[in-house]
């Protein structure tokens, strides 16, 4: 492995529709290498990994929520083992990073300039991406780009939570998933945080704490990107029962539980349409 190849590791689950979105997009920005962390799937996304020349797959058959979660002991390991000295992204199967310019930036032209500021890593946003109709019926066939699948998404951001001590110094929680499914007696459980440290230039004392929401101390970049999260896609509500069944603590039981109306999260917000290319504020906010 050259030491200036760019990695992207990635944990996952009977992704096999979801992985060549992934693989695609990722190709596109410049990963030259990507480690994959199968938990068990047996929907032959295994084997899809070990068809590309590109990719490593380590298998595991443990708890995700207890292994790899709070902390992520799994992509620590991985990352101290293979990612020290190279920049690193990691995200999740159902998350596209985007950034401002990405059309005409790469990743090697981004990082050289992340280099020159001396930045270690970015903070990203999640940004819920969404159907027009109910959650029940959503179907994906990975015959068409994800975007065009699910092209709705809220554009008022979460709100902030200073967390001294901690690295990002400020996170954002809440968003279109707080807006819909966060009342009643859901309410007493905390939102989803919606900050990630997906990119980082990765040494064998960098750890994430909690996912990649919180990782060490790292000299963060003023630039920001944000991550197309595609949690509502096909299989969301058998997915999301096997993710109850394993964590009796998971923390998103109201998106799980609450009754999604037809069109619910595209008319419950005022929803936007992906339209064909992405402008990315500061703020996180997303606009067309």
């Amino acid at each position: 492995m050259r030491k200036d190849e760019i990695l992207c590791f990635v944990a996952l689950r009977n992704e096999r529709t979801l992985l060549p979105h992934l693989l695609e997009h990722y190709r596109r920005l410049g990963v030259d290498r990507f480690f994959f962390l199968d938990n068990g799937s047996t929907d032959g996304t295994r084997e899809l990994v070990l068809e590309q020349p590109d990719s490593h797959c380590f298998h595991t058959e443990g708890s995700h929520f207890a292994e790899n979660i709070t902390p992520p002991r799994w992509i620590n390991t991985l990352m101290r083992v293979f990612g020290s000295g190279h920049w690193c992204l990691s995200v999740d199967a159902d998350e596209l990073l985007v950034y401002p310019d990405l059309e005409r930036v790469s990743l090697r032209r981004l990082f050289n300039y992340l280099e020159s500021t001396g930045a270690e890593a970015v903070i990203g946003s999640m940004i819920d991406m969404y159907a027009d109709g109910p959650l029940a019926e959503c179907s994906y066939d990975g015959s068409i780009p994800l975007v065009h699948a699910s092209s709705y998404f809220d554009p008022e951001p979460g709100w902030l939570r200073a967390r001294d001590g901690l690295y990002p110094p400020e996170q954002m929680f809440g968003g279109v998933r707080e807006r819909v499914f966060w009342r009643g007696r859901f309410k007493q459980t905390f939102p989803p945080c919606l900050t990630k440290v997906p990119i980082v230039r990765w040494s064998r004392d960098t750890h994430y704490h909690a996912a990649q929401h919180t990782i060490s101390k790292v000299r963060f970049s003023e630039l920001r990107v944000a991550l197309l999260h595609f949690k509502f896609v096909w299989g969301f509500q058998q997915k999301s029962a096997s993710s109850l069944g394993e964590n009796a603590q998971l923390k998103e039981i109201p998106a799980i539980a609450v009754p999604t109306a037809p069109g619910k999260l595209r008319q419950a917000v005022q929803s936007k349409r992906f339209a064909g290319r992405w402008r990315i504020r500061i703020t996180m906010q997303v606009v067309l």
